[in-house]
């Protein structure tokens, strides 16, 4: 038998859970303290990104300050979390290779999951552990795990919903919307699920409690010892907190506005998205600073840490970026979990591809707001722009053709404009009403020669990248302006063309980049 200490924290703030996650997994490991389980609840409600996340992607700031809701930073990776006051949390603590956390995480992640499971199934939940790191029942969501490993000793962590809040979790969060697929789901309410939903009475958090030490124990052979914090460890937290509650811990993972250059690009993986960015020197030939965040997970944590700190100086072509990529990972031991050094090298290469934009003398906050599918600036020399692709939740709300692929070009929305100045350019505008009929367009245009030019918020961008190249068309797209259907938690609607609000097209950008172009293909 393996002895572990029990123990349960109660109801601490978001920057308490965080400091004691870090107090804890460093007493096990110096051996201070025993093996542990330990529960926790937040109160007030926490909003909490991943290790690797922007708070400003992930977060709905105000939302959350307005409504008392704390805003924190998770030591593990993986994406951005509602964490609310009814939740359980519980995590295990032990020094790596010892029990359970013997042999490699992904073994790892199966048998500490599927005992979460045997302690859903001892309060009447038929569950199933869904890869790479989930719970779920009936194919939803009702338990996110994640780990992080620290000083030799690893904690692994997991959640229960319990009371269905899922108005809270929309207007909390930005990352759920954007992650959502047609195929998968129909709304958030089918993708994830609460405790409540399943049972006309949940048992008491108490009893709940009770069925994961029963599980645990019995899974991994430990005989659990009721205990308390130790004197180290609140000596540690008391002068860790205020360090948790700090801005330098909650936004350090942010990007900063700088007087260097600085451009960016998104790279979804099987494992995560990966968004890249790159502070170049005043004179563009070297990076002063690289900031890799997104979804994903590292092993050890600070491992994509100090992959941006062995970028700095590097010339910013892809060449050397290649080089010292591949240098980093001779060096280091460590890893992106599931995304393999090619694509973590992909990623930052995306930011290179993105920044020879400049070479239509576009400013690099211009070229910020442009996305490249399937083709790189320097190969639109000598080619010509010939589809102008519209999204629909830019026309009136009132408008008769906002639910019909055309224009009465009537002047009273930019789509007027838009599909004058695509006449003025021999060019063929289409007012994209779904995505599916995106789809249909992209696959319509994918064998014809040139390109095309259009009009999509990042959101959308960041969620249907891989679907849009899938199809081999190649263009470029323009951040919408202003508020859209994912900021307003409306994804689902807008995939099928019944989004109930108005965004703004960047028609300055728009039609810069087209005379930047050529619309006879000379730049």
């Amino acid at each position: 038998m393996h002895s572990f200490r029990l123990l349960d924290t109660g109801l601490l703030t978001a920057a308490e859970n965080m400091a004691l996650d870090e107090v804890i997994i460093d007493e096990v490991a110096a051996g201070r303290s025993l093996p542990t389980l330990r529960f926790l609840r937040f109160s007030p409600p926490a909003a909490l990104v991943g290790r690797n996340q922007d708070v400003a992607l992930e977060i709905r700031e105000d939302f959350c300050r307005a409504e008392g809701i704390d805003i924190n930073r998770r030591l593990t990776g993986g994406g951005a979390i509602y964490f609310q006051t009814s939740a359980l949390g519980w995590e295990l603590f032990n020094p790596q290779g010892q029990t359970p956390f013997n042999g490699s995480y992904e073994k790892v992640l199966a048998q500490v999951c599927r005992a979460g499971v045997h302690a859903l199934a001892e309060i009447g939940v038929s569950a199933a552990f869904r890869p790479r790191n989930d719970i779920e029942v009936q194919g939803r969501k009702i338990s996110g795990t994640g780990g992080a490993y620290q000083n030799g000793a690893f904690m692994f962590q997991g959640t229960l919903l319990i009371e269905n809040e899922i108005e809270l979790f929309l207007k909390s969060l930005r990352v759920p919307v954007e992650k959502l697929k047609k195929r998968e789901i129909e709304s958030l309410q089918q993708r994830v699920c609460f405790l409540n939903d399943l049972m006309a009475a949940p048992p008491e958090t108490e009893d709940i409690k009770a069925a994961f030490v029963r599980a645990f124990a019995r899974d991994f052979s430990i005989d659990f010892q009721i205990g308390g914090l130790t004197g180290y460890e609140r000596e540690a937290l008391s002068a860790r907190l205020s360090y948790y509650q700090s801005g330098e811990w909650i936004y350090g993972r942010t990007a900063a506005p700088g007087p260097a250059e600085m451009y960016w690009a998104l790279h979804q993986t099987e494992a995560g998205t990966i968004r890249a960015r790159l502070w170049l020197e005043p004179r563009g030939d070297r990076i002063r600073q690289a900031l890799l965040t997104g979804d994903f997970f590292c092993r050890p944590s600070r491992f994509v840490l100090d992959l941006e700190a062995a970028l700095r100086g590097v010339k910013a072509e892809p060449e050397a970026l290649a080089g010292a990529v591949e240098d980093f990972y001779r060096r280091n031991e460590g890893e992106f979990l599931g995304i393999p050094r090619d694509q973590v090298f992909q990623a930052l290469l995306a930011v290179l591809r993105r920044r020879e934009l400049s070479l239509f003398n576009l400013e690099p906050a211009e070229v910020n707001e442009i996305f490249l599918v399937n083709v790189r600036a320097a190969e639109l020399k000598g080619d010509t722009p010939r589809w102008l692709l519209l999204p629909y939740c830019s026309k009136n709300l009132d408008c008769e053709y906002r639910t019909i692929p055309d224009c009465g070009q009537c002047g009273g929305c930019e789509f007027d404009r838009m599909y004058a100045t695509a006449q003025s350019g021999s060019l063929v505008p289409y007012s994209v009403q779904s995505f599916e009929h995106l789809m249909e367009v992209l696959h319509e245009i994918k064998d014809r020669p040139g390109f095309f030019v259009g009009s999509c918020c990042e959101a959308f961008y960041a969620k249907h990248q891989r679907e849009m190249e899938e199809t081999g068309a190649r263009g470029l797209l323009v951040n919408l302006d202003s508020t859209t259907c994912y900021d307003l938690g409306k994804g689902m609607e807008a995939y099928v063309g019944r989004f109930d609000n108005k965004t703004e097209m960047n028609c300055e950008l728009i039609e810069k980049l087209l005379d930047r172009l050529g619309k006879n293909g000379r730049v």
